[in-house]
């Protein structure tokens, strides 16, 4: 009953760790996100309305990467707090082994890293497919979102120049409009003192609608200019097309990536060496394998990773921690690149970068606990643990 006790108070200390960590590492996340959205907003490249659309699929998308480091993070973090508080001395002292309390760890590990696996084979694809879509559409869109009021820009949906010194907040009325545009040659200018936009019935066209204005056409340099005066004049806003922007591969769905026929008529299509796709979906599918399992292997790593004495702090491991798993990172990063240029044989895949860490993790383990830590009917090895507590 004991034993359970102590495994449900270190789940509760990670947990409630892993709860925080989550929580700084999404606002973090977001608050970046959102200020590069904005910015695209601003210059009309993305609609205002989808912002927050396209924040919450890249952050289904960023989970991957933001839960594994999370896990490790609060493993360490609770662990170094158990050390300097002494409370794992006092659970080896009363029979707790070190291969017991990795149980418990690797039992969350396990959980956290079927849930990455969910994401990272299912969700993520989807995601980031869903957020191409949207820009695509955005792109093709001939809406005159973005344009601030009181300042001269070009939408990208348009040719020209639009001002407005003023526009409702749902951009359906404006006032003291200025446009100006060339066409074959000639500079064409519009000004009117309102405007706001319709969708004309039976052809769904979209048009602005100016109101109470003047129009200027004629070629610069020369006199023949033409002043027309107008009491309404609407300007048909041309719709665009949607065209597939090109996908990266974790787009694609991962049913796609393990079917050879589904993307060899994929490059057939799009005219692609059927070779060198396959060797980018190999890549990518290593890649996603890796995800769950560095969740198990990185929450592994942090309980040794962690073990400090009451003199060195609660974070004296940080620093450590975050410089593994950038090396890990990093590792696998090069790794997927050697298996898209054949740099590597797809078969070693990213398994020696995962046996990386297997190694460093059981070489601390040695190095601490020798090699019966394994042994939960073994003495735990506090011995050393007390010298360290001892000043």
């Amino acid at each position: 009953m004991s034993i359970v006790i102590i495994s449900r108070y270190i789940l509760k200390e990670v947990l409630l760790t892993l709860v925080a960590v989550v929580t700084v590492l999404l606002l973090i996340f977001l608050s970046n996100r959102f200020v590069y959205y904005l910015a695209d907003a601003s210059t009309g490249a993305l609609s205002s309305d989808v912002i927050l659309t396209i924040l919450m699929l890249k952050t289904l998308d960023a989970l991957v990467i933001m839960l594994p480091l999370a896990l490790f993070l609060s493993v360490l973090i609770a662990f170094s707090r158990l050390y300097k508080d002494s409370e794992m001395v006092a659970m080896l002292a009363c029979g707790v082994s070190i291969g017991r309390i990795y149980k418990t760890v690797f039992l969350l590990a396990v959980l956290v890293a079927m849930i990455v696996s969910l994401i990272t084979f299912y969700v993520a694809p989807w995601a980031t497919e869903q957020t191409y879509r949207i820009q695509d559409r955005e792109k093709a869109a001939a809406t005159m979102m973005g344009i601030a009021s009181g300042r001269f820009t070009a939408p990208s949906s348009a040719e020209g120049v639009f001002y407005a010194e003023y526009i409702s907040d749902d951009q359906a009325e404006l006032r003291d409009v200025f446009i100006h545009s060339e066409r074959d040659g000639q500079q064409v200018i519009l000004s009117a003192a309102t405007a706001h936009h319709f969708i004309k019935e039976g052809s769904g066209g979209r048009y602005l609608e100016l109101q109470d204005g003047y129009r200027y056409e004629g070629r610069p340099g020369s006199s023949d200019f033409t002043i027309t005066k107008f009491k309404t004049h609407a300007i048909r806003i041309q719709e665009r097309e949607v065209v597939r922007s090109s996908r990266k591969h974790k787009a694609y769905p991962t049913r796609e990536l393990l079917d050879p026929e589904i993307r060899r008529q994929f490059a057939k299509e799009h005219h692609l060496d059927f070779e060198k796709l396959r060797r980018y979906d190999e890549a990518e599918l290593h890649w996603r394998l890796a995800m769950p399992l560095s969740t198990i292997l990185l929450a592994l790593l942090a309980v040794p990773l962690s073990r400090t004495n009451p003199r060195q702090g609660r974070y004296a491991k940080l620093f450590v921690a975050i410089l593994v798993y950038f090396i890990y990172s990093n590792l696998m990063g090069v790794g997927r690149t050697w298996i898209e240029r054949e740099v590597m044989v797809q078969a070693a895949g990213l398994w020696w970068t995962h046996g990386c860490v297997l190694l460093l993790t059981a070489i601390l383990l040695y190095k601490q606990y020798g090699v019966g830590w394994l042994n939960s009917k073994s003495r735990p090895p506090v011995d050393r643990l007390i010298a360290e507590k001892e000043p």
